[in-house]
């Protein structure tokens, strides 16, 4: 008909059984099917058409049917899971050869602490138990007592090191007695060097660095002056951890410490000078009993020069105190260079402090200061 008239949808009829409807289902042409069959078969019951969902109902036993919630933007049916592109895996990593790896750093045994033995026959054989059974059996409880309230927590000895004393007294020490115990252990003989004139040489100087850090040296005060008093009074080197040489009789403390080189009077500060004995003679006092030549005492005069330039910078750079210092000592600083001891990156200036130190302690008459320093300080005293 002509005019404005709509179209009538086509009769039910038009397809003459249902047979044929599910043949053209099957077959799956776009052309015999519109948006709302697609729609229509991929969610059958949803669409108002119930006739054509129920001709395509059998189809699903004959052929599969797309997943159902699946559809694809334009409306039509989804790809199935099956027919989806396959995922290539991804190809191995490369391994990295290993020469082009840096070296790791060298591991060390972890130290653990030490438990220290309740009397002194429960100590490990060793230099510091035989100076312990000297001391006679009603005093040796008290002493041992003594040395366990002042160390506390000690740690076990690095793997390899054999030393006087049977564990660290600190975590602190391990890098210096390491550094030590190697040093002793290439030493060639018994005399390398000169019995009577001390050895300063920066290659013997086996404590970490920076040396001049500008802290308060006077926290060890009281180990200071009691290293002093005992070196001055009983002519022994004596480390302030062996808190046992006061109850060992005179007559048996030969064996077990060291006494002064002839060399020490030369290079003696004064006493309350903030410097303290080098660890050398707390762990490997043994070595410290032959010939002055051994390159034991060589560390000792390294770095107890440098023991004394740190407490001679820190004092005038904290407390504005300048000491009078023996020439073997002052020179002894000269020898290691002021640049090689002044290595710090947080401190730039310390080599002209150092240096404008000894200028001044050079030009001052301390002759003429003497009887000042004696009244206002005590003799002795720098």
């Amino acid at each position: 008909m002509a005019g404005g008239s709509s179209r009538a949808p086509p009769p039910a009829s038009s397809h003459p059984s249902g047979a044929s409807r599910a043949e053209d289902v099957q077959l799956g042409t776009e052309e015999s099917l519109g948006p709302e069959d697609s729609m229509d078969i991929t969610r059958p019951g949803g669409s108002s058409q119930s006739g054509v969902a129920k001709s395509a109902a059998p189809v699903s036993s004959a052929a599969p049917s797309p997943t159902p919630g699946l559809v694809s933007p334009g409306g039509g049916e989804a790809a199935s899971p099956d027919e989806e592109e396959e995922i290539l895996p991804l190809p191995p990593r490369r391994a990295v050869p290993r020469l082009l790896l840096p070296p790791g750093p060298r591991r060390r045994t972890p130290l653990r602490a030490w438990k220290v033995p309740l009397t002194v026959e429960e100590m490990p054989p060793g230099l510091l138990k035989d100076a312990y059974l000297a001391i006679p059996v009603l005093r040796r409880l008290d002493a041992w007592h003594r040395r366990t309230r002042r160390f506390p927590c000690q740690v076990t000895l690095p793997e390899g090191v054999e030393c006087d004393l049977p564990a660290l007294l600190s975590r602190d020490d391990e890098a210096e007695v390491l550094s030590i115990a190697g040093a002793l252990a290439e030493a060639t003989g018994e005399l390398e060097f000169d019995n009577l004139t001390p050895v300063v040489d920066s290659r013997w100087v086996l404590r970490p660095r920076p040396f001049l850090s500008g802290e308060d040296p006077h926290v060890f005060h009281g180990q200071v002056r009691e290293e002093h008093r005992l070196r001055t009074t009983s002519g022994y080197l004596v480390h302030w951890s062996r808190a046992e040489f006061a109850s060992v009789p005179e007559v048996k403390k030969g064996p077990y410490y060291p006494i002064l080189p002839g060399w020490w009077e030369s290079m003696e500060v004064p006493c309350g000078f903030p410097a303290r004995i080098p660890l050398i003679v707390a762990y490997f006092a043994s070595y410290l009993r032959g010939s002055g030549g051994h390159r034991a005492f060589a560390i000792l005069a390294s770095n107890w020069v440098v023991e004394v330039a740190r407490g001679w910078y820190a004092d005038v750079c904290r407390r504005g105190y300048l000491w009078h210092l023996p020439p073997s000592l002052v020179e002894g600083i000269e020898t290691l260079g002021f640049p090689w001891l002044c290595y710090a990156e947080d401190d730039r200036d310390a080599e002209e402090v150092l240096r404008a130190i000894v200028r001044l302690h050079s030009r001052l008459d301390w002759g003429a200061l003497a009887p000042f320093l004696t009244i206002f300080a005590g003799p002795g005293v720098g």
